[in-house]
């Protein structure tokens, strides 16, 4: 089965992966990160196909990476 992929999320994902590391003593990790990833490339692998399905794959990679670093940041403050 393919789908086309859609835009819909609104909200500040950042903020509120900064409040869940904050309000759980600080302890996400690079591995909750990599876990989050292997369940959505399999859920996409599973649903979707194509350029899209790539397109959703590298974008999870980059926005993981980025999250990653901005709770760490926010550690700081």
């Amino acid at each position: 089965m393919t789908r086309k992929l859609e835009h819909k999320y609104k909200g500040n994902p950042l903020e509120v992966h900064a409040k869940v590391d904050k309000d759980n003593n600080n302890s996400i990790t690079e591995l909750h990160f990599g876990l989050w990833l292997n369940l959505w490339f399999q859920t996409i692998d599973e649903l979707f196909e194509g350029d899209y399905a790539e397109n959703a794959k590298r974008r999870a990679r980059k926005m993981g990476t980025f999250f990653y670093l901005k709770i760490f940041e926010a550690r700081g403050e």
